[in-house]
């Protein structure tokens, strides 16, 4: 199987296509939608996105690590990173 990327050209191209409006225009909407879900996240707020999943911001607590390359114990520090929850309509068709 060949992994693939989807851009933001391709979605912008797909927006043109699909609704019919200047590649600049499509361009600008998906900036658009990608800058709004990120100011959502970034205040900590869920975002979701029905039929197709959520997106949520957790914090994690520090943990004991390793450094791969040297093998050294560290301390990774406390951060917070985005989990996806897929809908249950698309982890059905993820598993058909």
């Amino acid at each position: 199987m060949k992994n693939k990327n989807v851009t933001r050209k391709e979605l912008a191209l797909s927006v043109n296509e699909q609704l019919g409006i200047s590649q600049r225009n499509a361009a600008e909407m998906v900036d658009t939608i990608f800058a709004t879900m990120k100011e959502t996240l970034i205040n900590g707020e869920s975002l979701k996105l029905v039929q197709f999943g959520t997106l949520s911001v957790r914090d994690k607590a520090p943990r004991r690590g390793r450094n791969p390359r040297t093998g050294e114990s560290m301390i990774i520090t406390k951060r917070r990173m985005v989990s996806f929850r897929p809908s249950k309509r698309l982890r059905e068709r993820l598993n058909k």
